[in-house]
């Protein structure tokens, strides 16, 4: 049978082993989720994964319920919803910079993508996750991982029948250090994989005694656990004992198979159990029940294979618009270069050094000034000066009330803010608007934005230690700015220091 399709849903024992000293509500429903409902009662499995993803608040549990959620729907086969999730994990973990977590998550996408039979994809994300681990700081994460990741390798070598380098790679799992949480018993569940892979190596090999061996060591490493890893070994168990020709050992293991058929809807262990029933009642003649189970069996093949199709086509449609996109942004970047060319020899040789603010790129952002007004003249003017606004004085007082209880709403972290905006909302016009910022907040308004911006979050990375650890990009997009270049001039502005050194310092005093 088709070795490489096999034990994705096994990749949850090796989801990043990070537990908690005290086992929150989360964490008590995704260990259930992982073991005991994936095993018995994949609706349940749907329900709490579900779940947990619409209540998860942090980001890291955010990433685990989506993943979880992947390999949910991959057991039962619903593929198409599995790379959604898998790929959704994917781009949060690249978003917020957590190395374990997209890898992960890519490994999670690479053995979705082997249970389908897409390897150019497996290999895609393989690479992007062995690229992430070298970053992991969590030594027991890390080995987890690469464990992981040999697993991953064992299967493609499985998958082109070259049974002799996926033990290679099985050997080097095994002999690994340091991937064993004592204070976890399920992280046993990982070197309990490892001896299943090494089973399936030898029963395709023929060497069904040495498949018997490595089957018991299983069953030892899971006794006291509820976990699908159980119903794979048994159905191993019934598999290599009717190869040896004891028919009775084969019947013992195969009805241990069936409440876990029942119980887990699992794509795959359907698949194999109906092959092994059809074998069976071959065997002792029952034809009529045979034929029954093939039917079963090549219905969910038909299934998979109508499932890589649709996948297979969503991934060239894919890969042609972004062809096109690379093709467009090509010829946009060479107009670009003519076009400043052109502006640099044309400058050249008429001498002109325009003067440019050093805030151009920051209020890039914002509104530009109003009409009629000289840029650096106005920047350059005390703020006092020119103040002369006909304006009543109740006006000027709701004004400024107004604008304090804005800023309480944060609204300068609106990417598309403008003073026009601001006039709207605070049902006034810009000359008013602008008249208040100067006189009662000191600053021009692009000067105020900013501030604000900044202001609110050196607060956060104070207040919020975890932000630290984020990727600038995500701040940048936190405070209001639309891209990470803005976001450091404008730190820099206020601050006078980059905001990764602002970060670096706050993180020194942490520690001290």
């Amino acid at each position: 049978m088709g070795c490489s399709k096999i034990f994705f849903y096994l990749l949850l024992l090796i989801l990043p082993f990070q537990v908690f000293s005290q086992k929150t509500e989360f964490e008590k429903r995704y260990a259930t989720v992982r073991s005991e409902y994936l095993a018995n009662n994949y609706e349940e499995a749907l329900r709490v994964a579900d779940s947990l993803e619409q209540t998860s608040k942090s980001e890291t549990t955010k990433i685990r319920s989506k993943s979880l959620l992947a390999l949910v729907h991959q057991s039962v086969g619903t593929y198409s919803i599995a790379i959604n999730y898998g790929k959704q994990a994917n781009r949060l973990s690249d978003l917020i910079g957590l190395s374990d977590f997209e890898a992960s998550s890519a490994l999670v996408l690479a053995s979705i993508y082997r249970d389908i039979g897409i390897q150019e994809e497996v290999s895609r994300y393989i690479q992007r996750a062995k690229t992430n681990i070298r970053s992991v700081n969590d030594s027991l994460v890390r080995n987890q991982l690469d464990i992981w990741v040999l697993q991953e390798e064992a299967y493609q070598y499985m998958n082109q029948k070259r049974y002799v380098d996926a033990l290679e790679c099985m050997n080097l799992a095994v002999n690994k250090k340091g991937y064993i949480d004592f204070n976890n018993p399920r992280s046993l569940l990982i070197r309990s994989k490892n001896y299943l892979i090494i089973a399936q190596c030898y029963k395709e090999m023929g060497n069904y005694e040495e498949s018997l061996t490595y089957l018991k060591m299983v069953l030892d490493e899971v006794y006291g656990f509820e976990h699908i890893i159980k119903a794979f070994t048994f159905q191993f168990l019934a598999d290599s004992y009717f190869h040896l020709g004891q028919l009775e050992n084969a019947r013992k293991y195969l009805d241990l198979v069936i409440p876990y058929v029942d119980g887990s809807n699992n794509l795959y262990l359907k698949k194999e159990y109906y092959f092994l029933e059809a074998k069976y009642q071959r065997n002792i003649d029952r034809n009529d029940l045979a034929i029954q189970f093939v039917d079963k069996f090549n219905q969910i093949e038909e299934q998979k294979r109508n499932s890589a199709e649709i996948i297979s086509n969503n991934l060239i449609k894919e890969n042609l618009q972004e062809i096109k996109s690379l093709k467009r942004n090509n010829v946009i970047l060479v107009w670009t270069i003519v076009i400043s060319i052109c502006v640099f020899v044309l400058f050249y040789m008429i001498k002109v050094k325009p003067k440019s603010n050093k805030n151009e790129n920051i209020y890039a952002d914002l509104a530009p000034l109003p009409e009629n007004s000289n840029p650096s003249k106005t920047y350059s003017k005390d703020l006092h000066t020119n103040l002369e606004v006909q304006i009543s004085l109740e006006t000027e007082t709701r004004l400024v009330k107004k604008l304090n209880d804005l800023e309480d709403d944060h609204f300068f972290l609106n990417k598309n803010i403008t003073l026009g905006w601001l006039s709207n909302k605070l049902n006034s016009n810009q000359k008013y608007i602008s008249y208040v910022i100067r006189k009662y907040k000191n600053q021009h308004f692009n000067d105020y934005i900013l501030n604000l911006r900044i202001q609110y979050i050196v607060q956060q990375l104070e207040s919020n230690k975890a932000l630290l650890d984020y990727k600038l990009s995500y701040l940048a997009d936190m405070a209001g700015f639309t891209s990470h270049s803005k976001f450091t001039l404008a730190f820099k502005s206020v601050m006078d220091t980059t905001p990764s050194l602002f970060i670096e310092e706050l993180k020194h005093k942490a520690l001290n």
